[in-house]
């Protein structure tokens, strides 16, 4: 698990939701999924760090997972934690 920078060069605000990456958090995040798509990551073990999977932050709400939103701004920079996964 890496450190990841984001900057936002221009154009409209950008919206992102993130799940902490604490052990706690990544696995009920994981575990969600698992409870959603177990078919799909039978067939794809690694479906949850694919860049296109998505899932509602309500689901996420729903099993526990805290959900948190920011919006960036053009000229600002979003830092993301090793495990955190975020959208």
């Amino acid at each position: 698990y890496l450190y990841s920078i984001n900057y936002h060069h221009w154009g409209a605000p950008k919206q992102w939701y993130g799940v902490p990456g604490s052990k706690k958090d990544a696995e009920g995040l994981e575990k969600v999924f698992k409870n959603y798509l177990s078919m799909k990551m039978r067939d794809v073990p690694d479906l949850l760090h694919h860049i296109t999977t998505m899932f509602s932050p309500r689901l996420l709400k729903q099993g526990g997972v805290p959900v948190y939103k920011l919006v960036q701004n053009p000229g600002e920079f979003v830092v993301t934690f090793p495990r955190a996964f975020h959208g």
